[in-house]
This record gives C-alpha cells, structure tokens and sequence, in this order.
C-alpha cells in the first residue's frame, strides 16, 4: 500500500469514526417518539364538518395521534395548510384527559369565532394571537395576524412525551421565519407582564401602528406555562359535571381552600366533566393574561387599556385602546 493511499484510507477511516460519534449523539438526543402522527386526507363526513370555515377540501387534512399500546387515537385533529405550506389545527379532540398538542376546539365554535373576527376587526387592524389561531385568522378570517413562531412554542405534551418535543415543535413550525421568534417571544413577555400600561405598550409596537386586537383562549395560560414553566405555574382538576353551576364554583372553591391553593381560577366545560384551571401562585393572577381571561382574580371593569368586544366559550376578543 502506498503511502498516499494509506493517508486516504486514514482519512476516511478518521471521517467514518466522526459520523459514528455523530450519529451516536444524535440517537441518544432524538430517542424514538413514543407516539404516531399520521396525516390522510378528510373522509367525506369531515369535509361536511368543515364547510364552515369556507375553504376548499384540498386544503385539509385530517391527523391522528396514536401510541403503540392504545387501542384507539389519543387525539383527533383537521388541520389546513397555508400557501407557505403551515400546519393550521382548525378542529382538535383528545380523546385522553390531558391535552395532547392542542385542547379541544370545534370546527363548528373555531368558525364562528373567526366569522366574529372578519364582523369586529376592521381590515386595517392587526390581531395579536398564539401562533395557531394568527394562521387560521390570516387564512380563514382574512385578517392580518403577524404573529408566528418557527419554535412553535406551547406545545402540550404529556410529560412522558416531553423528549419528543423539539420534534413535534419542528413539524408545527416548520414554513415559518426563524425572525418569527422575536415578535412571537415579545407576545409572551407581554402576556406575562403584570404593569398593564407596559404591556399593552409592547403589544401596539408588535403592531407597528395598526388598530390592534387580541385574540385568546383559556388555553393559552397553559401554553404559557409550556413556553415558560419558571414563570407561570397551572394546573387542572376535573369535577364530574356538565356545565358550570354555582354549586359546582362553590365546591371548587372549596376544594382549594383544603388544598390551601391561593391562585385564581376558571372553570371550563371538558366533555362530561368541567375543569378547573387554577393557578399555584396567587402573585400569577396578576399577570396580564389572568386579566384578559376569565380568572376569578380577574377584574375587567379595571383594565384601562383594554375594552372586551367578543366572546364565546373559551375564546376572547379584546381591543387595544389608545
């Protein structure tokens, strides 16, 4: 063997055992997702489903989520794909107690709030949302939701799941600008800030000018809680009962006098059952979002930068005043 072939084959011996080493690292990074994602085209009952949203059937997708050892999907969702190519969920059911990517939403209820939109938004305005409600509002509402985010941050997920997280979150965010990251983060910040006057500062600078709303969902506090566990701390118990009665307030408030639980809460129909949300600190109540959303600490009538101009269920429409 010459020696020019030896220093070939050492090269390559050298480069081969870099790869390994590589490939090594990124298997114990990126372990085996515990869960399928899988992607078919809507069946004809769920093209019916979707009519609402007033788009044409190539442009949806149904997906299921299932893992190995269940026999039925842990979750069900119809999403729509923009002209960048963005996954929009415009419908979500889980079919287990946690959230698996997204709550609940109905084709039907996300409808008729994007209807609101396109009713009480101007088509100058600028509505400010998490980053999957500002694509179904460009898409379907026909308004300008700058806000997007290539991390796609807020991601729930059980926490047996949590080392397939930076998967999911690059097939959510994948088409989107990695200059997304700032705007979506200042949208965070804001939520989080408990100064009003600072906070809705930021949110006319997100923007840039423009009449400004905000979209959000009860939600939202969660995926908060996803994007900055340090700083926002929720949590849920379920109470078995339908809708929300005064006797069930009652014994929820009840129950987080026992539990010694100082944090404000919401109570939130889920299927049969109806959730309480409630924050682990009583200082979170003071945050912006536990102001926008129907917390119990929440006092609207003393929001000074914001006026209440739609609601529905779990969702809240609010205008950035001057």
């Amino acid at each position: 063997m010459t020696p020019r072939i030896r220093l070939v084959v050492g090269v390559a011996l050298i480069v081969f055992g870099f790869a390994l080493i590589g490939w090594a690292i990124y298997a114990g990074l990126n372990p085996s997702v515990p869960f399928d994602a899988r992607l078919a085209p809507i069946s004809a009952e769920v093209a019916k489903e979707v009519e609402g949203f007033g788009l044409p059937a190539e442009r949806f997708q149904q997906i299921e989520i299932s893992a190995k050892d269940e026999r039925r999907p842990l979750a069900f969702g119809i999403i729509a794909r923009d002209d960048s190519g963005r996954l929009t969920p415009l419908a979500w059911r889980n079919q287990v107690t946690e959230s698996i990517f997204f709550s609940d939403a109905s084709a039907n209820d996300l409808a008729k709030v994007l209807a609101a939109i396109r009713e009480h938004v101007p088509q100058d305005a600028v509505v400010l949302a998490w980053w999957d409600f500002s694509r179904a509002i460009r898409l379907v509402a026909g308004r300008a939701a700058p806000l997007d985010d290539a991390q796609a941050r807020g991601l729930l997920l059980p926490a047996a799941w949590s080392a397939a997280g930076a998967i999911e979150r690059t097939r959510w965010g994948a088409g989107v600008p990695t200059s997304s990251a700032n705007g979506f983060t200042r949208f965070i910040d804001a939520l989080l800030d408990s100064d009003e006057a600072r906070a809705s500062e930021t949110l006319k600078k997100l923007a840039d000018g423009k009449p400004a709303y905000v979209a959000l969902r009860i939600s939202d506090a969660w995926r908060l809680a996803a994007a900055k566990p340090q700083q926002l701390s929720i949590a849920y118990k379920d109470f078995a009962a339908t809708g929300v009665s005064h006797g069930l307030i009652k014994s929820a408030q009840q129950w987080m006098r026992d539990q010694k639980i100082e944090g404000g809460f919401a109570v939130e129909p889920i299927g049969g059952a109806t959730r309480l949300h409630y924050f682990q600190r009583k200082s979170d109540g003071d945050r912006l979002i536990a102001r926008l959303l129907p917390f119990s600490t929440s006092l609207p009538a003393s929001l000074t930068r914001f006026s209440l101009v739609y609601q529905h269920k779990g969702w809240w429409i609010w205008r950035l005043d001057e």
